[in-house]
Order: C-alpha cells, then sequence, then structure tokens
C-alpha cells in the first residue's frame, strides 16, 4: 500500500481485505491439523467487530530490532481494530504493511507481526 493513502482509504482496504477473505488451503508439507474454517469465520467476525474509525496514533517503540531490545523510535500509525490490549495499525514505514501494536507497562510499541490487516490480525 501507497504511504500516502487516505485515512478513509485504509478503512476500506481493510474492510475489503475482510470481505475477499479466503481460508488457506492445506499444504502437502503443513504439520498438524488444519484449523476448520470455522475458527476463520470466528476470527473474520472479531476482526470486523473489532473495526474502529481509522485515526492516527503515535507509538514510541518497535519490536522490529535485532536482539529484543525496542528502541524508542517515535512515529505516527493508523489505528484500524481494537482488541482488548492489542491494536491493528497500518504502518506506513518503512514497507506500509500492517502491524500488531501492544500495550505495556511502556507504552505502545510495534509488534514484529507485520504483513496483511487479516493475517496481522488473526495472529493476535
Amino acid at each position: 500500500m501507497d504511504a500516502r493513502i487516505s485515512l478513509a482509504d485504509i478503512g476500506q482496504y481493510v474492510e475489503t481485505e475482510i470481505e475477499s477473505f479466503a481460508v488457506p488451503a492445506q499444504r502437502p508439507d503443513q504439520l498438524g491439523e488444519p484449523l476448520p474454517a470455522e475458527w476463520f469465520s470466528k476470527q473474520l467476525d472479531e476482526m470486523t467487530a473489532a473495526l474502529v474509525e481509522p485515526y492516527l496514533f503515535e507509538i514510541d517503540g518497535d519490536g522490529r530490532f535485532p536482539g529484543g531490545i525496542p528502541k524508542p523510535v517515535p512515529r505516527q500509525v493508523i489505528i484500524v481494530a481494537e482488541d482488548d490490549y492489542l491494536f491493528l495499525a497500518y504502518d506506513p514505514d518503512p514497507d506500509g504493511d500492517f502491524a500488531l501494536i501492544f500495550k505495556s507497562a511502556s507504552g505502545f510499541g510495534v509488534s514484529p507481526i507485520r504483513g496483511g490487516a487479516v493475517d496481522c490480525f488473526m495472529s493476535r
């Protein structure tokens, strides 16, 4: 996604991603039992319920730094969903993807879980 996209466009993008989501096919090298289609449906329902009107939010950390030591890097993200202590945000920097934002005693930070909106939300 383009880092200069509007708040309304981000919201529409997320809704389209939810509507077009397809349950992943089982891979031949997959270990264990595949998750049932009902699990995915429930996750999509929970994500839809967690959607909020997109808004700008400043975070002060980034969990992607090596060594597991978050460094303070204040920047703005766009929150699109809120679920308990986790938020789903569009992070325009550096790759223009979605990320989970976590709240801890020291503030908010970006989780290393990144990618599409639905995939990030389902990984919470």
